[in-house]
């Protein structure tokens, strides 16, 4: 009777995560902090989770609906962490991987567990249990995000994005010099949703990932935005998402694996160059202006 899901919501504010390394650097963005206070665009991802406790018999109706409410309860943080474990944090590891290897982040984890908010709670008479629904959010203080953003990026300071290629040398007429963001199109490639993404090209070489981006970014809002079937790339083709409202679109050649998650997209030498030559002017992956469709 155990029911897990992950939920975006609305809200007025941004969105969230991706990283990237060539084999071992990253890279970094923006200006001043100023500059993502309140972003234009913005969505709250949360995990959800639902428990039931059954009401025991022989007890006062209020005694017995207590003890099922707290039943339910400790079943739903059961069934949030067991969803949690699942979460990709890059293309080699996961949490439960994360956790098992690191006490410290399995105390953390833990704690947002047990910190997770009901959202949703009923008595259901008919058939004598209590149903409620917890939720822990991805992005933001005391978040998932937070425990895992902590741990990759830890102290170290953003890494600038590279520039393109020595011998790129594109016509002045080629540059349009007014993107928004950057959309990367992977639809239908098997891409896994993570907090640390990557984007490489077929040489190797890291273009955009976790290391590129501020950590109190990464935190609020991930690294990069998913839009993910029709609704959510209907929000990149009007403009609305984290993109802005003229975005340079790029197709993926694939999708990298390394040992564990689909989660890096790899483009063409040629784009990848056209990508960071258009950020001197636009400065759009300096702004985390990223979406991926998914």
């Amino acid at each position: 009777m155990k029911k897990t899901l992950i939920v975006l919501t609305s809200a007025a504010l941004f969105s969230f995560g991706a990283s990237i390394l060539p084999v071992n650097t990253y890279f970094a963005p923006v200006k001043a902090e100023a500059q993502y206070q309140n972003p234009a665009y913005a969505q709250t991802e949360t995990i959800t989770a639902d428990g039931y406790g059954v009401l025991p018999p022989n007890k006062p109706f209020g005694q017995a609906k207590l003890m099922a409410r707290r039943a339910a309860v400790v079943e739903a943080q059961r069934n949030l962490l067991e969803t949690v474990k699942d979460v990709a944090i890059d293309s080699e590891t996961n949490v439960e991987m994360s956790m098992t290897l690191n006490d410290t982040i399995h105390s953390k984890v833990s704690g947002v567990i047990r910190g997770a908010r009901v959202v949703d709670e009923e008595y259901i008479r008919e058939d004598g249990i209590y149903r409620v629904t917890m939720s822990v959010p991805m992005y933001g203080d005391g978040s998932l995000g937070q425990v895992v953003f902590d741990n990759v990026i830890g102290n170290n300071q953003k890494v600038p994005v590279p520039a393109p290629s020595p011998t790129y040398n594109p016509n002045t007429s080629q540059i349009n010099g007014n993107y928004t963001g950057l959309v990367i199109r992977a639809r239908g490639a098997g891409l896994v949703r993570t907090f640390c993404p990557a984007i490489y090209d077929t040489s190797g070489r890291a273009i955009y990932g976790v290391y590129n981006v501020d950590k109190k970014y990464a935190i609020d809002y991930g690294v990069v935005g998913y839009a993910k079937g029709q609704q959510g790339w209907d929000t990149v083709r009007m403009g609305t998402s984290r993109a802005g409202s003229n975005p340079l679109v790029v197709d993926i050649v694939e999708v990298r694996q390394r040992v564990a998650n689909k989660c890096d997209v790899v483009i063409s030498v040629e784009d990848a160059d056209r990508i960071l030559a258009e950020n001197r002017h636009s400065h759009f992956l300096d702004n985390y202006a990223v979406m991926f469709e998914i």
